[in-house]
């Protein structure tokens, strides 16, 4: 009877070290839990770029048809990095038809592109026709000999003027003027004469 109650005391002893043991395990891993999600709560959020736009949902919240109940004033923050965008877009366009040309083969164009900036990396889209207009200026630029680039700098202006105006940015210079620079205005500034 005694050896009866010592296996039996034997065997509820072990049986509460075997249960405080789970219940330290629980309580450790209750507690972090705990401590993960203070330190997720706790993190400073770190805002979308671009409000989180991208695409042609962010050419819309720009030129004003979105259909986003976006706060007015954060689009209206987002223009200038919008600008640098947009500019990086276009040049990229322009470009991208004027080494086509020389390689000899061309394209068409997509008039989407994963632009990189200070913000953070967008996609950025524009209409397809002026995408078009812009490469095809890059492409007849490299064919056509610099004098006669006055019909494709004022195709480039009207494509870039048509951009610029309908996302309500300001185009402090003509794009022909940067992506097209006369070689003559860029001599006479050098050696001062005009």
């Amino acid at each position: 009877m005694n050896a009866l109650m010592a296996i039996g005391l034997l065997v509820i002893l072990v049986l509460v070290i075997y249960l405080i043991d789970r219940v330290n395990t629980i309580e450790k891993e209750t507690r972090q839990v705990l401590s993960n999600v203070q330190q997720q709560s706790t993190a400073p959020l770190t805002p979308l770029p671009f409000l989180g736009l991208s695409s042609k949902k962010l050419w819309d919240s720009m030129t004003g048809r979105s259909d986003t109940s976006l706060d007015p004033l954060a689009l209206f923050d987002l223009q200038g990095p919008y600008q640098v965008v947009l500019s990086k877009h276009v040049e990229a366009l322009y470009r991208e038809g004027f080494k086509d040309s020389q390689r000899g083969m061309a394209g068409e164009p997509k008039n989407t592109r994963q632009i990189t900036t200070s913000a953070g990396t967008v996609e950025s889209w524009i209409p397809p026709a002026q995408a078009s207009a812009i490469y095809q200026c890059g492409v007849q630029a490299a064919q056509t000999p610099e004098a006669n680039w006055g019909p494709l700098r004022n195709a480039l202006d009207e494509a870039g003027h048509y951009l610029y105006s309908k996302a309500q940015l300001d185009i402090s210079s003509p794009l022909s003027e940067w992506l097209m620079p006369d070689d003559s205005g860029l001599k006479a500034d050098a050696t001062g004469t005009v």
